[in-house]
Parts: structure tokens; C-alpha cells; sequence
């Protein structure tokens, strides 16, 4: 500031005190005037923030694994008459390789279905509906976690702005020391 004049030194002082009345204001409105208690919420908020994350983070590889799910049983679903007629087709390799991708799918269909010890095709209207549910869970738990980040962000701002202003108060006066 020492070389931009005194209106930009004016403006910054200016400026400074609305911010921090405004910051005043925000805490006074929140119930947070003690550092202990701003303390405290930022703490509260911090694990609602990162709780909430966790959960979102849980719903979303569900959802992934779900749609994957869905995915190799309709393969499974479509692709079976054409395995089934591979088992019986009188020239194997020749049927293999004019259904190369259909029996393909099949089998890593099958090999899905092995290594997660499926046993029964599950219905797709029960997994259309069981993803539906993590979705609105979903939406829910992410919704929590804008709203505490919002408010973190906001609080965080609001106790750096006073540690600034007081730390500013500090050299004022001890410049005029």
C-alpha cells in the first residue's frame, strides 16, 4: 500500500471494515461469537462434510456395480439361445466364429456371474428399482454434503477474516506506537 496512494488506502480501509462487519454479522447470525464454539462447528462440520463424502462415495460404487450387474444380465439374457445352440451345432468352430460376440458376452457374463457367486439371474426390474433407491439415497447424502461444505467454506472464511483483522489491528497500533 505504500505506493498506491492514500484514496487506494482509504478504499482498503474502507473495504477491510465492511468485510469484517459483515463477517461479524454472519457469526452473530450463527451463534458463533466465542472461537471455541466457531471452533467446535467447523470441527462438527468438518466430520458431517467428510462423513457425508464417505457415504456418497459407498452409494456411487454401488450404483457402478449395480449398473455393471445390469449390464451382464441382459448379456446373459440375450446371448443364451446362441450358447445353447453352440453346445448342440453340428460344426462347432464355424458357428464360434459367425457368433463370435454374442457368445463372447456370454461367457464373460458367465465368468461375471462365477466370480461374484451369482447362482440366479437376478430380475432386472429388482435392480432397476434397488438403483433407483442409491440414487435418491444419493442424492440426499450429496445434498448434505454441499450443504456442509458450503457452510464450512463460509466459516472458515469468517474466522480467517478475523484472525486477519485482528492481526491487522495489532501493526495499526503498533505503529502508532
Amino acid at each position: 500500500t505504500e505506493d498506491k496512494g492514500i484514496g487506494y488506502k482509504r478504499w482498503l480501509t474502507k473495504h477491510n471494515l465492511k468485510a469484517m462487519a459483515q463477517t461479524l454479522i454472519f457469526l452473530e447470525e450463527k451463534g458463533l461469537t466465542d472461537e471455541d464454539a466457531l471452533n467446535q462447528r467447523i470441527a462438527e462440520l468438518e466430520t458431517k462434510y467428510h462423513d457425508a463424502l464417505a457415504v456418497v462415495k459407498d452409494l456411487e460404487t454401488r450404483m457402478a456395480d449395480n449398473k455393471t450387474l445390469r449390464r451382464h444380465a441382459a448379456a446373459y439374457t440375450s446371448t443364451k439361445n446362441i450358447a445353447q445352440q453352440f453346445k448342440t451345432a453340428k460344426r462347432p468352430a464355424a458357428f464360434e466364429e459367425q457368433h463370435r460376440a454374442e457368445l463372447t458376452a456370454y461367457r464373460a457374463a458367465a465368468a461375471y456371474f462365477k466370480a461374484n457367486n451369482l447362482t440366479k439371474l437376478p430380475s432386472p426390474k429388482k435392480l432397476e428399482a434397488e438403483y433407483a433407491q442409491l440414487a435418491s439415497e444419493k442424492a440426499k447424502f450429496y445434498e448434505q454434503y454441499k450443504e456442509a461444505k458450503i457452510e464450512l467454506l463460509k466459516l472458515k472464511d469468517a474466522k480467517q477474516n478475523v484472525a486477519l483483522f485482528f492481526r491487522e489491528d495489532e501493526r495499526t497500533q503498533h505503529h502508532e506506537r
